[in-house]
């Protein structure tokens, strides 16, 4: 009787801790599905690499023109394919119905893609540019829960800081992809965005991180950076 006891006591220990195990799993598991999505350096490397310097680039299969548009009264210049123009007053309105719409706005012919630059009133110094990026992400979390955060980064381009994030929201519509950077300019802040339909995503998000790396400042011009 005490043999059997005993065999009794060992395997309701074997199933206690087979519980334990398959719990802890879980457990790992939920915890994974619960943390934001990190791009793998491996991804990183897979992203395609556009030379927008190049007097033309190929989008979806078609040479483009590339131009270098000065910006915000020669504050900048970027690199943007011909494919974009101004957006006309009437159009903004539409698109961007608050007051507090982007200073200006380059778009497509079918007004679907969309680069846009903002001056905000807001002050914010040089070394303030990554504690901007981190209250914008925090911003966004808050206000867009199910969007998929594709990557977020803080560079040097031309010499000055530049954070970035790349998300993707819902919309009536369809998802959109946006790229928004954010940058000092004289002391204020730079908000740039870029955004297409998340079905644009292959071929315009390694165009969007060209042009964004292709930014030069003119309040660095004199230090051998800048406008040219």
């Amino acid at each position: 009787m005490k043999f059997i006891d005993e065999k009794i006591i060992a395997l309701r220990n074997e199933m206690r801790e087979q519980e334990q195990h398959e719990l802890a799993q879980r457990q790992v598991a939920l915890q994974k599905e619960q943390e934001p999505e990190q791009v793998t350096e491996q991804e990183e490397q897979d992203l395609e690499k556009v030379n927008i310097y190049q007097s033309y680039i190929i989008i979806d299969d078609e040479k483009v023109g590339v131009m270098e548009q000065s910006l915000l009264d020669g504050k900048m210049t970027i690199r943007m394919p011909k494919l974009f123009s101004k957006m006309s007053t009437e159009l903004a309105a539409l698109k961007y119905p608050s007051d507090r719409r982007p200073n200006l706005i380059y778009t497509d012919e079918s007004s679907s893609i969309n680069l846009a630059f903002n001056l905000t009133p807001h002050r914010l110094k040089e070394e303030g540019v990554a504690a901007f990026q981190e209250n914008m992400i925090d911003i966004l979390e808050q206000a867009q829960p199910s969007a998929d955060w594709l990557d977020t980064d803080v560079l040097k381009i031309d010499e000055k800081t530049v954070g970035f994030l790349e998300i993707i929201t819902p919309a009536i519509d369809g998802d959109i992809f946006n790229l928004m950077f954010f940058a000092s300019i004289e002391g204020i802040a730079l908000i740039g965005t870029f955004n297409c339909m998340e079905d644009d995503l292959e071929t315009w998000r390694p165009i969007a991180r060209a042009m964004m790396e292709s930014l030069r400042f003119a309040s660095n011009s004199r230090n051998g950076g800048g406008i040219r």
